[in-house]
């Protein structure tokens, strides 16, 4: 296998840097970037023949051997043992396929299926990366420092370690890039001109706006060229100005030059559509990837990852899962633990599913019920309380799945029928005699991460917002890790090992409860991991002594999260009676104002809205216990009266009024004359193309107008400043009454108060 060079001349004997990417190209090679410790960048390849695996009957296999080896896209076939499950103990006869090209796999994988009908094989290995596959059998990951020993084989020799915490990256060239078009009506689309070019590095700003169209792109493939950033930063670039530029390079008919990577070929736009998908009940969309050649495009709008964490955190779950930055940059957390899954399945020689289909074990209806049982809670007392801790397993569900070795392989296996390993309530069982491939996977995780931390407690250093990114990256795998044990696409996944953690929770919660309450504490709050305590001398110690009683008697983690001076936890805004499961406010002793689940941190919630609610807080974040927090009251009802005569005098911005609402469905599919719908329906009309998990956003103007569209205004379509006043000021009432209804403030009191009733009248 020869490579080949980048640059006609020049000496790539054993050049040392990182590798910045690789992706396959149409002629089954791999394409590997390096990025030189002096700064000089390689394109190196090296061939690459794509691989699937089938398992079946040795008479079934056979046949399927002599029919497919006479296909004109596949290369050859032979039999291999490998493991087809992670709970194998014995490696099974497996006919491998090796395609001419990767373009072939997926029709010919469907025609496999098809001649066993859909019963008598199963496809191992058909969607795993061809990247991914690449890493692994070279054992490198990206990122990686290296040196390449041998140009002609590409044997790379690693300097370096995916386990490491003290990794050296290349000093990354980073511009970020906007494409404005001319405004052309109440919204742009892409038939709209270029209007200008916006390049930023280093605080300096470039911009491209002089000339016809097409100079102005030309200039933008002058400008790569000569600057050669190794990373481009967009926002919004995958959704439209890589797609919009593409567009606009074809109506100028210089598309053939658009050159925006660092290989001589043209900018193709996106190789897939975007799409929509539903997650922990939410319906999000996720835009076509367009992907460079050579650099690293992060969309930091099409980028979870990188919003959280950052681009350390970015680059440390690339690393961890071995896993393209690019791609890394635009998968969901979920896919992240797939792609973690599958190196460690690639490590011990395990075969990947294609498509699972591993039924629900059966269960009576009392099973049932006892299994479904979800995560133990204590509801909150509603009210005020004062001298409250709040207490955390650490890594709670992730740290369940090591200590019990709960995996899908190891729940009810055909190796311990007696196992004396027993899920608490449900009776499954539980292998003792090999370790599971979701505890490898997290172990090495929880390892990483927990030592992230320890370089944080000690002293101050510069790197700690380098070790805060990194291990935040870390700590979204453990949150995903349990939900995706019952996930139904999920490569490793099995319901009933998703059943055993929350039996497990509820066993160690109640018993953290009763310890709790046997040392005189009483229990305030309890959902899943945590537990909001009272006791009338609470103090730091009393805390830490409860969690070290809590450690010895059931073995896991816990420590104290936060000490509140006061905490609040108030009803639900339909029911004074009724309990919220997440939504609470309190002061913590020595720090800032804590909040979770109202509507300032609420993503639909209009600006003006959060803003007011926060300055209710700060007010009330002046008492320091119930009698100061009472006398504060009045005093932050006069923040919500202030911002309603905002309203009614017209000082507010419209930007302030949008109202964020994702759509569940593409538009078309509703029924009736909802909000987001109408708004939706107007933008479609503008031209502007939506699809479900697309964020729409709109200005309420008149709840009770006669024709629906009147309703509201998309903020694209916005033009004179017209709003419903009335619903604005509901809207605040609200707000405030989430806060206050513990207090006997409920909304008509406070809409009274917003509208100028005297406060002394009302008291």
């Amino acid at each position: 296998m020869k490579s080949k060079k980048s640059r006609e001349g020049e000496d790539m004997s054993g050049p040392a840097g990182w590798l910045l990417d690789l992706y396959p190209t149409e002629k089954n090679e791999m394409t590997i970037c390096v990025k030189g410790e002096g700064g000089d960048f390689y394109l190196l390849k090296e061939e690459y023949q794509p691989q699937v695996f089938v398992n079946g009957s040795p008479a079934d296999l056979d046949r399927l051997s002599s029919k497919i080896g006479e296909d004109g896209r596949v290369e050859s076939v032979e039999f291999e043992k490998r493991f087809v499950s992670p709970g194998d103990s014995e490696r099974s006869r497996v006919l491998k396929i090796i395609f001419k090209s990767r373009e072939n796999i997926l029709d010919l994988s469907y025609q496999i299926l098809d001649m066993g009908n859909y019963r008598d094989y199963s496809l191992y290995n058909v969607d795993v990366s061809p990247a991914q596959k690449f890493l692994h059998d070279r054992e490198i990951f990206p990122l990686a420092k290296m040196k390449i020993s041998d140009i002609l084989n590409l044997d790379f020799d690693l300097t370096d370690s995916s386990s490491s915490v003290d990794y050296e990256l290349p000093p990354f060239s980073i511009l970020k890039m906007k494409v404005i078009p001319e405004k052309t009506g109440a919204s742009s689309n892409f038939n709209a001109p270029i209007d200008r070019i916006v390049l930023s590095s280093g605080g300096e700003e470039e911009l491209i706006e002089e000339g016809v169209e097409p100079d102005k792109i030309l200039k933008l493939v002058e400008r790569l060229k000569r600057r050669d950033p190794d990373i481009i930063m967009t926002d919004g670039g995958d959704s439209w100005d890589f797609p919009y530029l593409f567009e606009r390079a074809r109506a100028n008919k210089v598309s053939d030059k658009l050159i925006l990577g660092r290989e001589s070929k043209p900018f193709e736009g996106a190789d897939k559509e975007g799409f929509s998908y539903s997650s922990y009940g939410q319906t999000y969309y996720r835009s076509s990837p367009h992907l460079l050649r050579g650099r690293i495009h992060i969309d930091t709008q099409n980028s979870f990852i990188y919003d959280k964490c950052g681009l350390e955190g970015l680059v440390e779950l690339a690393r961890t899962t071995r896993t393209p930055l690019q791609e890394t940059a635009r998968s969901s957390i979920g896919s992240v633990m797939t792609n973690l899954q599958i190196f460690r399945a690639q490590e011990k020689d395990i075969l990947i599913p294609w498509k699972k289909n591993e039924p629900e074990d059966f269960k009576t209806g009392e099973k049932l019920l006892e299994a479904d049982k979800g995560g133990f809670i204590y509801e909150p007392e509603l009210g005020f309380h004062e001298n409250v801790g709040e207490v955390d397993f650490s890594s709670f569900y992730p740290t369940l799945m090591m200590k019990y070795n709960i995996s899908p392989e190891t729940i009810s296996c055909d190796c311990c029928p007696n196992s004396d390993k027993r899920v608490p309530e449900l009776d499954y069982r539980i292998c003792e005699k090999q370790e599971g491939i979701i505890p490898q996977v997290l172990e090495p995780i929880l390892e990483k991460r927990s030592v992230y931390k320890q370089l944080m407690d000690g002293e101050s250093s510069e790197k700690d917002p380098v070790y805060e990114s990194r291990q935040s990256a870390l700590k979204w795998i453990l949150v995903t890790c349990f939900g995706y044990l019952g996930y139904k696409n999920s490569k490793f996944g099995k319901i009933e090992a998703h059943e055993a953690v929350t039996a497990y929770a509820r066993e160690k919660l109640r018993k953290a409860s009763r310890i709790a309450e046997g040392k005189g504490f009483d229990i305030v709050h309890g959902i899943v991991d945590s537990l909001w305590v009272n006791k009338s001398d609470i103090d730091r110690e009393k805390l830490e002594e409860l969690c070290e009683e809590i450690e010895d008697r059931i073995g896991m983690q816990i420590g104290v999260e936060e000490e509140y001076s006061w905490i609040v936890f108030p009803p639900s805004t339909e029911s004074p009676h009724l309990s919220v499961m997440n939504r609470y406010y309190g002061l913590p002793k020595g720090g800032d104002m804590v909040a979770k689940g109202i509507a300032a941190k609420r993503s639909d919630t209009p600006e003006l809205v959060v803003e007011a609610q926060e300055k209710m807080l700060e007010k009330l974040a002046r008492a320091d216990d119930r009698e100061e927090f009472l006398k504060m009251i009045p005093k932050s009802l006069k923040v919500i009266k202030r911002f309603g005569r905002k309203v009614r005098e017209g000082s507010v911005d419209l930007e302030e009024l949008v109202v964020s609402k994702k759509l569940s469905k593409d538009p078309d599919s509703y029924d009736g004359n909802v909000r987001t719908v109408l708004a939706a329906d107007q933008l479609e009309e503008a031209g502007v193309e939506l699809r479900a998990g697309q964020q729409v956003k709109y200005v309420v103007t008149d709840t009770d107008a006669k024709y629906p569209r009147n309703r509201v205004k998309p903020i694209q379509l916005a033009g004179e400043k017209v709003y419903d006043e009335d619903w604005y000021i509901d809207r605040l009432v609200k707000s405030a009454e989430e806060l206050l209804n513990p207090f006997s403030y409920d909304r008509d009191r406070i809409k009274r108060i917003v509208e100028g009733v005297s406060q002394r009248r009302l008291d």
